[in-house]
This record gives C-alpha cells, structure tokens and sequence, in this order.
C-alpha cells in the first residue's frame, strides 16, 4: 500500500514539474503579423524558421524572465534582441513587466501575453487588449521546447 501511494505521489510531482514555466525554452517556430506599416505597407506575414532567421531562448526562474536571441528579418542586418523582465502567470494569463529591453520597450512597460504550456511545449501570443482578446491585426505566436 505505502509502495502504491508513494507511486502515485511521484508521478503527480513529476507531472506537475512538467507543466511548469520555470526552466529554459528554446523558440521553435513563430509567426508575425504585421499592420504597423513598420515593414511593409501592407500587412505581412513573417515565420520564423522562413521569412526570419536567427533564434532565441527564454529562461524562467523565481518570477523573472530573461529572453535573448538574434533575428535577421528581410534585407535588415542580423541584430541581438534581450528581454529582462519580473511576470506572474494565472491561469493562461502572462503578464511581464520589462526591466531592460533592446528595442522599444521602456523599464516598467506591461505586456499581457496569452500562454500555453502543455508537457515540453509552451506557446505564447501577444499583445492581448486589457479583456485578453488577441489583437488578430497584428500579433506574435511563438512555440518553444524545453531546453533538457
């Protein structure tokens, strides 16, 4: 009986280990969508492996993310990209609130993200408005593994 319930308990700790943000992800695949006009007139489409090349990972620990990667889009030069940033997760609902970022993003900038973690597959899409509704105009979807 002890044997079967320490069984049980095992598994249930490993199972919710699995399905933990906390750990490093490596990016696998993501799509683009662009209405900005920052790269096109017309909206575009990019996907990463494809129209984007480069990479990146992103590792969480004790409510802090720290993202860094390169990307080359189109005829631009190939540039770095980093994010730090604090975030709690509830439920689906991400939000990081930036500490350093490369590119726009000043300190203390909010992004609500949506974000699905299933086994070794997380998947995050953004921004979302203040109701969690994906922006279908203009967003990012990522896909990552976690790194072993």
């Amino acid at each position: 009986m002890f044997l079967i319930a320490a069984l049980f308990l095992l598994v249930g700790c490993t199972t919710k280990k699995k399905e933990s943000i906390e750990g490093v992800w490596q990016m696998v695949s993501a799509k683009w969508i662009d209405d900005s006009g920052f790269l096109s007139k017309d909206t575009a489409v990019f996907l990463f492996p494809g129209d984007v090349q480069g990479g990146q990972i992103k590792a969480w620990l004790d409510g802090y993310v720290v993202m860094a990667g390169t990307s080359k889009v189109l005829d631009y030069d190939e540039s770095p990209s980093y994010v730090a940033a604090t975030y709690t997760l509830d439920g689906d609902r991400y939000v990081e609130t930036i500490i350093y970022h490369d590119w726009t993003a000043s300190p203390g900038t909010v992004v609500n993200m949506i974000l699905e973690i299933n086994n070794d597959t997380l998947i995050q899409k953004f921004p979302v408005d203040e109701n969690w509704n994906l922006n279908e105009k203009g967003y990012m979807w990522e896909k990552y593994v976690r790194m072993k």
